[in-house]
């Protein structure tokens, strides 16, 4: 399992290095802004809004890439061939998937701790209590998961152009899910169920696929 999954971090290594990059900059300006008493700015909250985002999409576009190049590869077929079965290829895809989101995640939740530290200055009369952090940061990791696994439906698309224009455009629909529908256990619920939806999809399209 940990061999399959070393090949699934090593055939999508541009989307970890792309995830890791801005993990290591947010890290390096929390840190600043935590231990130097300093205070983020509004043009840096802008920046990992944006960041956030992207990020966002690119955990759909990995989705996407792990199920279309399996399908335009024959990378199952040629795994099938060393006695590894479909659960041991999919269950090695699903964990490679969900530690970019852990990564992916990181610099979003920095970027909300900041934001959230920006608006408790004192010049800015506003009060934000602790909880708010945690109402943020769930539900945006939980996002997270559900936009990797929407773009495993959309790798399954044909040609080149479909699979990417339906992640941009599911990615778009999601990512207003939050602020639309609150911080309630609606989105939650919500969330989880198009999780396991996109994943009972995605594991019945590849186990039925041909090799």
């Amino acid at each position: 399992m940990l061999t399959l999954i070393k090949r699934e971090i090593e055939d999508n290594y541009v989307f970890f290095i792309g995830a890791i990059i801005p993990a290591i900059f947010f890290s390096i300006m929390l840190a600043k802004y935590q231990y130097y008493g300093e205070r983020s700015n509004e043009s840096l909250n802008v920046f990992g809004f944006i960041v956030s985002v992207v990020v966002l999409l690119g955990l759909c576009s990995f989705g996407a890439a792990q199920m279309y190049f399996d399908k335009t590869k024959k990378i199952s077929a040629l795994l099938a061939t060393l006695a590894v079965t479909r659960n041991q290829i999919f269950t090695a895809r699903i964990i490679a998937g969900l530690l970019l989101v852990v990564i992916g995640f990181i610099p979003i939740a920095e970027t909300i701790i900041m934001a959230c530290s920006w608006l408790n200055m004192p010049g800015l009369h506003l009060h934000i209590r602790t909880g708010f952090y945690y109402e943020l940061l769930i539900p945006t990791f939980i996002l997270g998961i559900a936009c990797y696994c929407v773009g495993l439906q959309a790798g399954w698309a044909s040609g080149r152009v479909r699979p990417s224009l339906g992640v941009i455009g599911l990615g778009i629909f999601l990512i207003p899910v939050i602020p639309i529908k609150g911080f309630g256990w609606e989105v939650y619920v919500l969330l989880v169920v198009l999780i396991a939806a996109c994943l009972l999809k995605a594991w019945r399209t590849f186990s039925s696929a041909a090799l």
